[in-house]
């Protein structure tokens, strides 16, 4: 092999290097820019609560979502729909300022994890504990696809 050949290989060989990397840039940037939104997601998410926005609260669920929490059954998505709807049109004027709920504040984060297209956060408050497993929907936004919690009973 001559000289000019290895220097060409050499060549060819970093410029692939290169490309590999400014690949792997990319991947790490895209996956940072996932996190980012799947956070705002859920920051997003939880203000709603907080504020007794039920119908925003509602179009965070997955069309295919299910809900399990402490009644006797799992809900399908109308069962969601339906009780997001009902407490809308059953809560005070949404007219009046932003203050955050008293259980939103106390909202201690075990973990929020995504992995590709799935996420999942675990959290705990005062009153229950929730896990709730995002899917990453067509259109890049994140969607609750299972809603699981219990409520704290005191122990006896």
């Amino acid at each position: 092999m001559k000289f000019r050949d290895i220097h060409t290989l050499a060549g060819s060989f970093f410029l692939f290097l290169s490309i590999l990397s400014a690949g792997c840039q990319t991947g790490e940037k895209e996956k940072e820019n996932e996190k980012e939104a799947l956070m705002q997601a859920i920051e997003d998410y939880e203000n709603a609560w907080a504020s007794g926005d039920f119908l925003t609260v509602e179009s965070f669920f997955a069309e295919e979502a299910k809900r399990l929490h402490t009644e006797p059954h799992v809900w399908d998505r109308e069962e969601i729909r339906r009780y997001f709807e009902d407490r809308a049109s059953q809560a005070p004027d949404s007219t009046k300022p932003f203050v955050k709920n008293e259980w939103k504040k106390e909202r201690d984060y075990l973990e929020i994890r995504m992995e590709g297209n799935i996420a999942y956060d675990i959290f705990t408050t005062e009153r229950f504990k929730a896990l709730h497993i995002w899917e990453k929907q067509d259109d890049g936004s994140w969607k609750i696809l299972y809603d699981v919690g219990m409520l704290n009973y005191p122990c006896n």
